[in-house]
């Protein structure tokens, strides 16, 4: 009697762990992952980059942070808008992926657009011209000055002088050494070089250059022209 009764204890046991083990829900849940920073993220042009780092939680498995990989590549050395995807599994194969937007902006940004310029050169009258600003897409804080619109006048006034540039840090703008040529009407060769002074961030955006325009091919160089930009 008493091993019958130890069989019947023991089948019993058994049919409630196979009852208890068919109840048991099925993981379906995929892991959390958070990444440090956010979803999306800003970062200058060349500047160091390192992808940031991120955490996985699961509702069975914990912490399983080191499971994360990365897929994409970000070129701090090129604007432009970069995604990475972090990926991570749990036991029951459950997956999840988290996109993450980097976006690598030169700082010069905020000063695109379209501008009107008041320039003024020693010894003949004031003229005003638009021009177009726009930035580099290697170097961080380049400026380019292009000819608005349908019209071919550039940088100072002159057609097809579009290959001018600048830079500007905080507010000082800087126009280095360069030489364009062919540009104006006669297809001559000038050197430029200044600087100036970022003068208002809030709209309209302003700054300023002083400027020396030095015409090679026809021996004239004109010192303290002044140019001031006004977007519009």
């Amino acid at each position: 009697m008493k091993k019958q009764l130890t069989l019947i204890a023991s089948v019993a046991f058994l049919a409630g762990v196979i009852s208890m083990s068919s109840c048991k829900k099925a993981d379906t849940t995929a892991p959390v992952i958070t990444v440090t920073g956010g979803n999306d993220q800003t970062a200058s042009l060349g500047t160091s980059w390192t992808n940031p780092t991120a955490t996985a939680t699961d509702d069975q498995d914990g912490d399983i942070s080191t499971s994360i990989t990365v897929t994409g590549t970000v070129d701090p050395n090129t604007k432009g808008t970069y995604t990475l995807t972090y990926s991570v599994s749990d036991a029951a194969g459950n997956k999840a992926d988290q996109a993450v937007v980097i976006h690598i902006v030169n700082d010069a940004e905020m000063y695109t657009g379209n501008y009107s310029v008041h320039d003024t050169v020693p010894t003949i009258p004031a003229f005003n011209y638009n021009i177009t600003i726009t930035t580099d897409n290697t170097v961080n804080g380049k400026i380019h000055f292009a000819h608005y619109s349908a019209a071919l006048v550039g940088f100072a006034d002159y057609q097809n002088n579009d290959n001018v540039y600048a830079t500007i840090s905080g507010s000082t703008v800087t126009l280095p050494l360069q030489n364009e040529n062919p540009i104006g009407t006669d297809n001559s060769s000038h050197d430029f070089s200044g600087n100036g002074t970022v003068t208002q961030t809030s709209a309209p955006i302003m700054f300023n250059i002083t400027y020396t325009d030095h015409d090679i091919t026809n021996s004239t160089t004109a010192n303290g022209c002044v140019q001031t930009y006004t977007h519009f």
